[in-house]
Protein backbone atom coordinates (compact mmCIF):
# COMPACT_ATOMS: atom_id res chain seq x y z
CA UNK A 1 0.00 0.00 0.00
CA UNK A 2 1.26 3.49 -0.87
CA UNK A 3 1.01 6.52 1.42
CA UNK A 4 1.56 10.01 -0.01
CA UNK A 5 1.84 13.09 2.19
CA UNK A 6 0.13 16.12 0.60
CA UNK A 7 2.72 18.89 0.93
CA UNK A 8 2.40 22.57 0.14
CA UNK A 9 5.06 24.03 -2.14
CA UNK A 10 6.34 26.73 0.20
CA UNK A 11 8.97 27.93 -2.26
CA UNK A 12 11.75 27.79 0.32
CA UNK A 13 14.97 28.93 -1.35
CA UNK A 14 17.63 26.77 0.27
CA UNK A 15 15.75 23.49 0.78
CA UNK A 16 12.17 23.06 -0.41
CA UNK A 17 10.37 19.75 0.36
CA UNK A 18 7.97 18.72 -2.39
CA UNK A 19 7.27 14.98 -2.01
CA UNK A 20 7.14 12.55 0.86
CA UNK A 21 5.66 9.09 1.17
CA UNK A 22 6.23 5.40 1.69
CA UNK A 23 5.16 2.15 0.11
CA UNK A 24 5.25 -1.54 0.86
CA UNK A 25 5.55 -2.65 -2.75
CA UNK A 26 3.89 -5.67 -4.29
CA UNK A 27 5.99 -8.41 -5.87
CA UNK A 28 7.71 -7.14 -9.01
CA UNK A 29 6.15 -3.65 -8.76
CA UNK A 30 7.88 -1.38 -11.36
CA UNK A 31 8.18 2.38 -11.86
CA UNK A 32 9.34 3.93 -15.12
CA UNK A 33 11.28 4.39 -17.22
CA UNK A 34 10.39 7.97 -16.26
CA UNK A 35 11.84 11.20 -14.89
CA UNK A 36 11.04 13.59 -12.06
CA UNK A 37 11.40 17.37 -11.93
CA UNK A 38 13.02 17.44 -8.48
CA UNK A 39 15.62 15.54 -6.49
CA UNK A 40 14.15 12.32 -5.08
CA UNK A 41 15.75 9.95 -2.56
CA UNK A 42 14.32 6.51 -1.74
CA UNK A 43 15.48 4.74 1.41
CA UNK A 44 14.92 0.98 1.51
CA UNK A 45 13.49 -0.18 4.85
CA UNK A 46 13.31 -3.87 3.93
CA UNK A 47 13.37 -6.24 0.98
CA UNK A 48 15.20 -6.05 -2.34
CA UNK A 49 14.87 -4.48 -5.77
CA UNK A 50 16.77 -3.04 -8.71
CA UNK A 51 17.45 0.55 -9.77
CA UNK A 52 18.53 1.43 -13.32
CA UNK A 53 20.20 4.65 -14.45
CA UNK A 54 22.35 5.51 -17.47
CA UNK A 55 22.48 1.90 -18.61
CA UNK A 56 23.61 0.55 -15.24
CA UNK A 57 21.63 -1.74 -12.95
CA UNK A 58 22.03 -1.61 -9.17
CA UNK A 59 20.72 -4.38 -6.92
CA UNK A 60 19.71 -2.81 -3.63
CA UNK A 61 18.41 -3.99 -0.27
CA UNK A 62 17.67 -2.89 3.31
CA UNK A 63 19.73 0.11 4.43
CA UNK A 64 20.46 1.36 0.90
CA UNK A 65 19.17 4.49 -0.78
CA UNK A 66 19.05 5.68 -4.36
CA UNK A 67 18.99 9.21 -5.73
CA UNK A 68 17.07 10.41 -8.77
CA UNK A 69 18.18 13.80 -10.09
CA UNK A 70 15.81 16.17 -11.94
CA UNK A 71 14.95 14.99 -15.47
CA UNK A 72 17.00 11.80 -15.27
CA UNK A 73 15.32 8.81 -16.90
CA UNK A 74 15.36 5.97 -14.35
CA UNK A 75 13.64 2.67 -13.74
CA UNK A 76 13.19 0.75 -10.50
CA UNK A 77 11.43 -2.47 -9.66
CA UNK A 78 10.70 -4.47 -6.53
CA UNK A 79 12.09 -8.00 -6.28
CA UNK A 80 9.71 -10.79 -7.26
CA UNK A 81 10.39 -12.88 -4.15
CA UNK A 82 11.33 -10.26 -1.53
CA UNK A 83 9.77 -6.94 -2.63
CA UNK A 84 11.09 -3.84 -0.97
CA UNK A 85 9.48 -1.31 1.29
CA UNK A 86 10.83 2.21 1.00
CA UNK A 87 10.35 5.79 2.15
CA UNK A 88 10.97 8.71 -0.22
CA UNK A 89 11.61 12.40 0.10
CA UNK A 90 11.60 14.80 -2.86
CA UNK A 91 12.99 18.34 -2.75
CA UNK A 92 14.82 21.09 -4.57
CA UNK A 93 16.67 24.23 -3.52
CA UNK A 94 19.79 26.29 -3.99
CA UNK A 95 21.84 24.28 -1.49
CA UNK A 96 21.04 20.84 -2.86
CA UNK A 97 23.85 20.32 -5.42
CA UNK A 98 26.57 21.20 -2.90
CA UNK A 99 24.99 19.14 -0.14
CA UNK A 100 24.78 16.10 -2.40
CA UNK A 101 28.38 16.47 -3.56
CA UNK A 102 29.63 16.55 0.05
CA UNK A 103 27.41 13.65 1.10
CA UNK A 104 28.64 10.81 -1.09
CA UNK A 105 26.32 11.52 -4.02
CA UNK A 106 28.87 12.67 -6.58
CA UNK A 107 27.77 13.14 -10.19
CA UNK A 108 28.66 9.53 -10.97
CA UNK A 109 27.22 8.03 -7.80
CA UNK A 110 23.49 7.55 -7.24
CA UNK A 111 23.37 4.88 -4.50
CA UNK A 112 24.62 4.64 -0.92
CA UNK A 113 24.39 2.01 1.80
CA UNK A 114 23.62 3.94 4.98
CA UNK A 115 21.85 1.99 7.73
CA UNK A 116 22.72 4.83 10.14
CA UNK A 117 20.05 7.16 8.69
CA UNK A 118 17.16 4.68 8.98
CA UNK A 119 15.54 6.51 11.90
CA UNK A 120 15.65 9.83 10.05
CA UNK A 121 13.49 8.38 7.29
CA UNK A 122 11.23 6.61 9.76
CA UNK A 123 10.56 9.91 11.52
CA UNK A 124 9.42 11.45 8.23
CA UNK A 125 6.25 9.39 8.58
CA UNK A 126 5.25 11.77 11.38
CA UNK A 127 4.37 14.35 8.71
CA UNK A 128 1.08 12.54 8.12
CA UNK A 129 -0.13 14.11 11.40
CA UNK A 130 1.46 17.56 10.94
CA UNK A 131 -1.18 19.52 9.10
CA UNK A 132 0.35 22.99 9.42
CA UNK A 133 4.08 22.40 9.86
CA UNK A 134 4.93 19.35 7.74
CA UNK A 135 7.10 21.30 5.30
CA UNK A 136 9.22 22.94 8.01
CA UNK A 137 9.53 19.61 9.80
CA UNK A 138 10.81 17.97 6.60
CA UNK A 139 13.31 20.79 6.05
CA UNK A 140 14.82 19.87 9.38
CA UNK A 141 14.88 16.18 8.49
CA UNK A 142 16.58 16.84 5.15
CA UNK A 143 19.28 18.90 6.84
CA UNK A 144 19.66 16.19 9.49
CA UNK A 145 20.03 13.60 6.72
CA UNK A 146 22.78 15.56 4.97
CA UNK A 147 24.52 16.22 8.27
CA UNK A 148 24.74 12.49 8.91
CA UNK A 149 25.81 11.70 5.36
CA UNK A 150 28.53 14.34 5.36
CA UNK A 151 29.92 13.03 8.63
CA UNK A 152 30.13 9.59 7.07
CA UNK A 153 31.13 10.26 3.48
CA UNK A 154 32.74 13.67 3.06
CA UNK A 155 36.45 13.19 2.31
CA UNK A 156 39.00 15.00 4.48
CA UNK A 157 41.33 16.55 1.94
CA UNK A 158 44.97 17.17 2.77
CA UNK A 159 45.46 20.81 3.73
CA UNK A 160 41.72 21.47 4.09
CA UNK A 161 41.66 21.47 7.91
CA UNK A 162 43.34 24.88 8.14
CA UNK A 163 40.73 26.40 5.84
CA UNK A 164 37.94 24.79 7.85
CA UNK A 165 39.33 26.12 11.15
CA UNK A 166 39.61 29.58 9.62
CA UNK A 167 36.04 29.59 8.34
CA UNK A 168 34.67 28.29 11.64
CA UNK A 169 36.60 30.95 13.56
CA UNK A 170 35.42 33.69 11.19
CA UNK A 171 31.79 32.60 11.37
CA UNK A 172 32.01 32.31 15.17
CA UNK A 173 33.30 35.88 15.40
CA UNK A 174 30.55 37.16 13.11
CA UNK A 175 27.88 35.43 15.20
CA UNK A 176 29.30 36.26 18.65
CA UNK A 177 31.03 39.63 18.26
CA UNK A 178 28.68 41.16 20.85
CA UNK A 179 29.92 38.77 23.54
CA UNK A 180 33.17 38.61 25.46
CA UNK A 181 35.24 36.46 23.13
CA UNK A 182 38.96 36.18 22.58
CA UNK A 183 41.24 34.46 20.10
CA UNK A 184 42.40 32.18 22.89
CA UNK A 185 38.82 31.11 23.62
CA UNK A 186 38.11 30.42 19.96
CA UNK A 187 41.27 28.33 19.59
CA UNK A 188 40.33 26.32 22.68
CA UNK A 189 36.84 25.66 21.33
CA UNK A 190 38.33 24.45 18.05
CA UNK A 191 40.83 22.29 19.94
CA UNK A 192 43.89 23.85 18.33
CA UNK A 193 46.84 25.99 19.39
CA UNK A 194 46.32 29.77 19.35
CA UNK A 195 49.42 30.35 17.22
CA UNK A 196 48.26 27.78 14.68
CA UNK A 197 44.84 29.45 14.46
CA UNK A 198 46.45 32.84 13.88
CA UNK A 199 48.68 31.43 11.17
CA UNK A 200 45.97 29.60 9.19
CA UNK A 201 43.47 32.43 9.72
CA UNK A 202 45.86 34.95 8.18
CA UNK A 203 46.62 32.58 5.32
CA UNK A 204 42.95 31.96 4.46
CA UNK A 205 41.18 35.16 5.54
CA UNK A 206 43.96 37.69 4.98
CA UNK A 207 43.98 39.17 8.47
CA UNK A 208 44.71 38.15 12.04
CA UNK A 209 41.75 36.91 14.13
CA UNK A 210 42.13 39.83 16.54
CA UNK A 211 42.13 42.45 13.79
CA UNK A 212 39.17 40.77 12.13
CA UNK A 213 37.25 40.83 15.43
CA UNK A 214 38.03 44.50 16.11
CA UNK A 215 37.17 45.64 12.59
CA UNK A 216 33.97 43.60 12.49
CA UNK A 217 32.83 45.06 15.82
CA UNK A 218 33.55 48.61 14.69
CA UNK A 219 31.79 48.12 11.36
CA UNK A 220 28.72 46.82 13.17
CA UNK A 221 28.88 49.74 15.60
CA UNK A 222 29.04 52.21 12.70
CA UNK A 223 25.85 50.73 11.24
CA UNK A 224 24.09 50.94 14.61
CA UNK A 225 25.07 54.60 15.00
CA UNK A 226 24.30 55.82 11.48
CA UNK A 227 21.37 53.65 10.45
CA UNK A 228 19.58 52.85 13.70
CA UNK A 229 20.36 55.94 15.77
CA UNK A 230 21.99 54.16 18.70
CA UNK A 231 23.73 56.21 21.35
CA UNK A 232 27.49 55.75 21.75
CA UNK A 233 27.04 53.62 24.89
CA UNK A 234 24.33 51.48 23.24
CA UNK A 235 26.46 50.87 20.16
CA UNK A 236 29.49 50.03 22.31
CA UNK A 237 27.67 47.53 24.52
CA UNK A 238 25.94 45.96 21.50
CA UNK A 239 29.28 45.22 19.85
CA UNK A 240 31.20 43.78 22.79
CA UNK A 241 32.75 46.93 24.33
CA UNK A 242 32.25 47.54 28.04
CA UNK A 243 34.78 50.37 28.11
CA UNK A 244 33.21 53.36 26.32
CA UNK A 245 36.51 55.29 26.30
CA UNK A 246 38.37 52.44 24.63
CA UNK A 247 35.52 51.99 22.14
CA UNK A 248 35.58 55.70 21.23
CA UNK A 249 39.35 55.66 20.78
CA UNK A 250 39.26 52.57 18.53
CA UNK A 251 36.32 53.98 16.56
CA UNK A 252 38.04 57.33 15.89
CA UNK A 253 41.21 55.54 14.82
CA UNK A 254 39.25 53.60 12.17
CA UNK A 255 36.79 56.25 10.96
CA UNK A 256 38.58 59.52 11.71
CA UNK A 257 35.79 60.93 13.87
CA UNK A 258 34.51 60.05 17.34
CA UNK A 259 31.37 57.88 17.41
CA UNK A 260 29.31 60.81 18.75
CA UNK A 261 29.88 62.64 15.45
CA UNK A 262 29.67 59.71 13.07
CA UNK A 263 27.01 60.04 10.36
CA UNK A 264 28.00 57.27 7.94
CA UNK A 265 29.08 59.71 5.27
CA UNK A 266 32.73 59.65 6.26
Amino acid sequence: MMHDVPLLNKGFTEINPLLCGWENCESGHPFGPASRDCYLIHYIMSGHGIFQRNGKTYTLSRGSMFLIRPYEITFYKADDNDPWEYIWIGFNGRLVPGLLEDSGFSKDNCTLCTPSVRNIFLSMKETINLHYSAEIFLCGKIFELFSNLQAEYRPVLKGSSGSLYSERAKDYIMANYANRISVENIANMLGIDRRYLCRVFFKNIGDTPQNFLVNYRLEKAAVLLAKYGYSVSEAARSTGYDDIYNFSKMFKKKYGVPPSRYSGAE
